[in-house]
């Protein structure tokens, strides 16, 4: 009797992954073995709104314009004398009646002094606002634009001091007997203000006069507010009312000319913590962080913006800051990455108060996130032909006057950029797979982590203008790609893997 060999082959079949597009962005809430590959697991220092994963925010010293010509030539921005540190930053839209033009100012804190720079002019160095610089405040200080008697002016008060009222071409003096002042705004010809201590009552000014605080039914006065919504943390002036934002709620006051017709009334009430240092008047609405997201309020209503990373926020962003600078909220804030990793002032400060800068887009809804930037605050400069976004910072660049570039880097130094896919099964359970090969296409170095339940590799991606192939050779029923930049420019796309199944 003749056998025949018979030859038993197991069947394969062969599934490839291509990402035509990286826009979709993060989702951080999802269970990730049910997250479509389009979507990354998290992503940071990347810029993936082109649909490519591109060069993301950067940092560098501030320079401003000499004139206000288009290519007019830019002076880097210079503090003189010994500082510890640096606090605030505040545009003063200053119009000069000498000279009878617009010649806004740029103000500056450090050490709870304050100094100010023309935003357009030759001088790089900021000078004093008092008239031998030995004004200093004894806690950081706010400021705010009024104009009294036809000039404009800022008020300068602090949680701990009176006020001081700066004109650039009048020395004044500090009014010790004004409120201790933690945040203000204008309305209409009033400044309301949350004072220092029990923080349950709202002040406001004498009509038409910012320095008189004297408690009458004709100049001065004051709102108690009493619930359960904890302290008053900010105020703000929008669509003709003034609106009081509480750790746990918000009140709008309807406040018309006689302090007799004020009205309050409750607007909205959170279940978790409303950060007053995240509030912030973009456009048509204010947006503010609380502690389970960020959220949009119209005056009237308020909703929850879902960014699919709301995980991330940590449980404490009370030194949180923000701006709103063309067309964005920018929020820089304390995330969890819950990774190994350390990027930025991460590596470099282990007391880092903040970790990262979140760009939301309120047009299209598309967030991008920066990480390792310890932000202290945000200012938008938008005048003449000057735009940018000036940044202070805490901890290691806490000297450093900056401003927000394209460039991937803080200070000359790269932001580690990544863009990590879901960990998942690829919708066939129990199933090996085997990662056969991997194409991209990077202009610039970069490197690919393939990871199984098994195994993993990384694999150096050299600079090309065309698709690069690797082959991994990797076995496991779970898969992961990651994909790292550690410069500071990058363009990555079309990333495709075919991955053979076994049936």
């Amino acid at each position: 009797m003749i056998y025949k060999n018979q030859l038993l082959l197991k069947n394969k079949s062969t599934y490839k992954l291509s990402l035509s597009t990286f826009k979709y962005g993060i989702n951080s809430e999802t269970e990730e073995t049910s997250l479509p590959y389009n979507y990354a697991k998290v992503s940071y220092n990347f810029n993936f709104k082109s649909g490519a994963l591109q060069t993301g925010a950067g940092f560098n010293d501030l320079y401003l314009p000499e004139t206000n010509e288009e290519n007019a030539t830019l002076r880097k921005m210079v503090i003189y004398g010994d500082y510890e540190k640096l606090n605030k930053l505040w545009l003063f839209p200053f119009y000069n009646l000498q000279h009878n033009i617009r010649d806004h100012l740029l103000l500056l804190s450090y050490d709870n002094k304050v100094k100010y720079a023309k935003i357009i002019g030759i001088n790089p160095v900021f000078g004093t606002i008092d008239l031998d610089g030995s004004l200093t405040f004894t806690s950081e200080p706010n400021a705010l634009y009024y104009n009294i008697d036809g000039n404009d002016v800022m008020l300068i008060t602090s949680a701990t001091d009176g006020m001081f009222v700066f004109h650039p071409n009048i020395f004044g003096s500090l009014l010790s007997d004004a409120p201790k002042i933690i945040s203000l705004c204008r309305h209409y010809e009033r400044v309301f203000a949350i004072e220092e201590g029990k923080r349950n009552k709202l002040i406001f000014s004498a009509n038409l006069d910012p320095t008189n605080w004297n408690i009458d039914i004709d100049e001065a006065g004051y709102i108690e507010i009493i619930d359960d919504r904890g302290c008053l943390q900010k105020v703000v002036s929008f669509n003709d009312y003034v609106y009081i934002f509480k750790e746990y709620g918000i009140s709008r006051l309807s406040a018309y000319g006689d302090q007799t017709e004020f009205s309050l009334s409750s607007m909205f009430v959170s279940s978790g913590k409303i950060y007053g240092n995240s509030v912030c008047v973009c456009g048509d609405r204010i947006m503010f962080l609380s502690r389970d997201g960020i959220y949009s309020f119209n005056g009237y209503s308020t909703s929850k913006i879902s960014l699919n990373i709301e995980s991330m926020f940590a449980e404490n962003n009370d030194n949180c800051c923000c701006a709103y600078h063309n067309g964005k909220y920018y929020l820089g804030c304390r995330l969890k990455y819950d990774d190994e990793e350390s990027v930025g002032c991460e590596l470099y400060s282990e007391g880092y108060i903040n970790n990262s800068l979140i760009e939301l887009d309120l047009k299209t809804g598309d967030i991008c996130l920066t990480r390792g930037v310890d932000i202290k605050d945000l200012c938008s400069i938008e005048y003449e032909t000057v735009n940018k976004l000036a940044v202070l910072f805490n901890n290691e660049h806490k000297k450093r006057l900056g401003e927000m570039d394209n460039s991937g880097q803080i200070f000359g130094t790269p932001l580690k950029k990544v863009w990590i896919s879901p960990y998942s099964n690829l919708g066939y359970p129990n199933k090996i797979k085997k990662i056969e090969k991997f194409t991209i296409l990077s202009k610039y170095d970069c490197k690919v982590k393939i990871k199984t339940d098994v195994e993993e590799k990384v694999f150096e991606i050299k600079a090309k203008n065309s698709t690069s192939v690797i082959y991994p050779n990797l076995k496991g029923e779970m898969f992961q790609f990651s994909i790292f930049c550690e410069q500071g420019i990058a363009k990555i796309s079309s990333p495709e893997i075919t991955i053979g199944i076994s049936n």
